[in-house]
């Protein structure tokens, strides 16, 4: 049968009950049955997200079909860090694998809790890996400032990226007629047309609430007008004159186009001015952008298309990606290593690629029919340039002490370049304490 390129009801039917007489035989002589191959368990811990429901519903399946028993366990984004960190401190064993947040890596990587995934076979060198998505798996980082006891380090690969995710820009078609705005000016100029036309009421939105929302929002402005957070030895270097250009643009001229209660904006405020008609441009992620394609989520749909983001020196998106490590007490390390060695070949990427996840390799990029709109957009700012958050343990409280400054400038309307100032000294007091220098 296994040789027959052809087969009936009657030899399967045939080849059951040989089988079964087979078995009966085995049985009445003691001899023991043939072991089935077990599933290989894989326990992997999430932090709930719709940027993971293609992964869930597409590839999980898949993964089932190559052998592999996914256990999915979800929490929410508040809880994951602390609780995954104290299982993997303690030794305790409970995860196979964590899909981090990138910043998380610093933390992991500094101590010493997940396992050298070079060693275990995944091959960095591929040319066809997003090279800023992969460089963002090393611990201590291959390029940038590396914190105290790292210095002289090897750079170790403990984390693989896994699903893709950056800022692109979300803006309306019927204001910009002649495409995505190139600069950030173009976004304002072209913006009033369309409010003088009665097509919106604002210009732009974006986040304002203290901490990481306004730093998010502002983060690409700041990197398009050639902003540099720190240099090689971690001195805050974020209010030089390009980062005060930035900011205090942000805290004017953004304001002054965005919707009143802008300064107490978050992901759902956003996203209902853009979604519900009111805005003409806005900086996000892909799990909010791609909301626009949904008619159930936007009251414009097919007036909301996705570009680059705007430019002022260059077009620099902030990158944030699920990116995956293994924990050294993991109860099925082996697995975990061999499933991620399936999930991030050029194969499985394809197929994320077509469920609408940004995928983490080149070639799924390129792929007939990828799953949204969205995806090539993705890579056109890759190539653009797309930066993650500096590689430091210590990022959280770097965003939450310039969150809270740049949001003061923000409810003043003004004084974008003296939160920066005032910023920079706080945070270089911060790692001084922390032994930075």
């Amino acid at each position: 049968m296994m040789h027959s390129s052809r087969l009936t009801r009657r030899s399967v039917i045939k080849g059951g009950l040989g089988l079964a007489l087979a078995t009966t035989a085995l049985t009445t002589l003691g001899l023991p049955m043939p072991a089935r191959a077990a599933a290989k368990k894989v326990i992997i811990g999430a932090f709930a997200d719709g940027g993971l429901t293609p992964f869930k519903e597409k590839i999980i399946p898949l993964a089932k079909e190559q052998g592999f028993d996914i256990e999915f366990l979800e929490d929410e984004y508040g809880v994951t860090l602390e609780k995954w960190f104290a299982d993997a401190h303690s030794g305790a064993g409970q995860y196979d694998l964590y899909l981090l947040d990138d910043p998380w890596v610093p933390q992991f990587g500094a101590a010493n809790v997940l396992e050298d995934l070079g060693a275990g076979g995944i091959d960095a060198s591929d040319k066809d890996w997003i090279g800023s998505m992969i460089d963002m798996g090393y611990w201590p980082p291959q390029k940038g400032p590396r914190v105290k006891g790292f210095e002289n380090a090897k750079p170790t690969l403990i984390c693989v990226p896994f699903v893709g995710d950056l800022q692109t820009l979300t803006y309306r078609n019927d204001v910009f007629a002649n495409g995505a705005p190139k600069t950030w000016d173009e976004v304002i100029a072209k913006g009033k047309e369309g409010v003088a036309a009665g097509k919106i009421k604002y210009p732009v939105v974006f986040r304002g609430v203290s901490g990481n929302p306004i730093v998010t929002s502002w983060y690409p402005i700041f990197l398009s007008f050639g902003g540099s957070f720190f240099d090689d030895k971690w001195n805050p270097i974020f209010n030089s004159a390009e980062g005060k250009a930035s900011a205090d643009f942000f805290v004017g001229a953004m304001k002054q186009n965005a919707p009143s209660g802008v300064v107490e904006f978050d992901s759902d405020q956003e996203g209902a001015a853009i979604l519900g008609g009111e805005a003409g441009a806005i900086i996000q992620y892909s799990g909010n952008a791609l909301k626009a394609d949904d008619p159930t989520q936007t009251k414009v749909a097919g007036k909301l298309d996705f570009g680059v983001v705007p430019k002022q020196q260059s077009a620099i998106a902030q990158m944030g990606i699920f990116i995956a490590g293994v924990p050294k007490s993991a109860p099925n390390k082996a697995n975990s290593i061999e499933f991620l060695k399936w999930y991030v070949s050029a194969e499985t990427q394809a197929k994320l690629s077509e469920a609408g996840s940004i995928p983490v390799k080149r070639s799924a990029f390129g792929i007939a029919k990828p799953g949204n709109r969205l995806i090539p957009v993705a890579l056109q700012q890759l190539d653009a340039g797309a930066l993650p958050r500096p590689r430091t343990p210590d990022w959280a409280k770097v965003e939450e002490l310039l969150g809270i400054e740049l949001n003061k400038a923000l409810q003043a309307g003004s004084g974008g370049g003296a939160a920066l100032d005032n910023a920079a000294k706080q945070v270089k007091d911060y790692l001084t304490t922390a032994g930075y220098y």
